[in-house]
């Protein structure tokens, strides 16, 4: 067992001898988080895929690898790429990657073309980034689950066409995060005719729709293309997430720190991630009681808690995560201060959305404890029954 850094040094299997599986996918989506802006041609160059070696030549390393959340971890996979026989001529194209305050949007996106299948059919990969160390994505994160649409999920469905108009094959497509509801996205969204030539949809731990949203898209149209893949303690994943048409994966880390697809445990023979049987029950009773209480707000509401939260955030004087944390006690202060600024009724407004969520909460968790309980007494039920019976034998 291992990482999909492991998976790479160890998998060396060309996609001709072994097809195309789920852990290829995330190695993918994990590589679309690189800053490879003006490193690989855009989908209006009208230039040919360029090997994925060039990108990440050392002299490149310092843009590329500028993302302090995965530097490590993505220098360790890109030394993998580099000697696996697998990935080896794997090539690259028709790159994106816009960062809009104004438009409170963070998109990138990438185009792969990986070599040749057992029928000597090129296989192509068309893959989100999820969200990045950017304020703006998180914001944007945040609009995404109780919007319909946002910006970025329509520059998604936008990549997509552009991109399958070059592309002369079928193709795999997918995103972990936030890219994984843009892949979603993009192929609901998308004709009758282009859905035909997708082969999969990866969502990677992405966050669900509103069910107005899938209704209007008709997600059923693609919803057995759809391949959902959750740590066991998922939460961004599980946002919007009613039915269990997912599959769990075991991680080696906890909690939140699960997202992190290097913490994904694949068998580095069978070229698979480890399955587990379900998402944890504490998981899952979070996870229905926020998705619960997103539905259950209306558009002004949400519109008034967004701008309050990033509101606070923009008053931290700092535009990513890497400042925030590196400074932590100075965009403290300014949150705190920004806070002394909200008047007393958005306040209230904001306590009365919190105290909804907590509401749900406890709902749910009374439920929770008493299904137990009754799960509970019937257990010992047919624990004395048996022992009746054994003695009446």
């Amino acid at each position: 067992m291992g990482n999909i850094i492991d998976y790479v040094n160890k998998f060396q299997y060309t996609f001709a001898e072994r097809e195309f599986n789920d852990v290829d996918s995330l190695v993918l989506c994990q590589l679309s988080y690189l800053k490879m802006k003006q490193l690989i041609p855009g989908l209006e160059d009208g230039q040919e895929f360029i090997s994925f070696k060039e990108v990440i030549r050392k002299e490149n390393e310092e843009q590329v690898f500028a993302d302090e959340r995965y530097r490590e971890d993505n220098q360790k996979l890109a030394a993998a790429i580099r000697k696996s026989r697998r990935f080896a001529d794997m090539k690259v194209n028709y790159y994106i990657d816009i960062l809009d305050r104004e438009m409170e949007v963070q998109f990138s996106a990438v185009t792969y073309l990986l070599g040749e299948d057992a029928e000597k059919k090129p296989i192509y990969y068309i893959a989100y980034r999820g969200t990045d160390e950017n304020l703006v994505g998180w914001k944007e994160d945040f609009t995404l689950a109780f919007s319909e649409p946002v910006v970025g999920q329509l520059y998604a469905a936008r990549y997509m066409r552009k991109a399958a108009s070059h592309i002369p094959e079928d193709f795999y497509m997918g995103g972990h995060s936030k890219g994984g509801n843009l892949a979603v996205f993009a192929a609901m969204s998308s004709s009758m005719t282009l859905q035909e030539r997708i082969l999969r949809v990866y969502s990677h731990d992405g966050p669900g729709f509103k069910p107005q949203v899938m209704e209007r898209y008709e997600y059923e149209r693609v919803a057995d293309k759809v391949r959902k893949i959750l740590p066991g303690s998922s939460m961004v994943g599980m946002l919007l997430e009613r039915g269990d048409d997912y599959n769990v994966v075991k991680s080696s880390s906890h909690g939140l720190m699960q997202h992190n697809p290097y913490t994904w445990t694949a068998d580095l023979e069978k070229g698979a991630f480890e399955p587990i049987e379900d998402l944890k029950n504490g998981a899952k009773l979070v996870d229905s009681a926020v998705t619960d209480w997103i539905i259950s707000l209306d558009d002004e509401q949400v519109g008034r808690f967004s701008d309050v939260l990033f509101r606070l955030l923009a008053a931290s004087e700092t535009d990513n995560l890497i400042d925030f944390k590196a400074d932590w006690k100075k965009s403290l202060s300014g949150i705190l201060q920004e806070l002394k600024e909200v008047d007393d009724s958005t306040k209230g407004e904001i306590e009365e959305i919190l105290r909804e969520l907590f509401e749900i909460t406890g709902q749910m968790t009374k439920k929770e404890i008493q299904g137990r309980v009754l799960e509970g007494i019937q257990e010992m039920k047919e624990k004395f029954s048996r022992k009746k019976a054994i003695k009446m034998k």
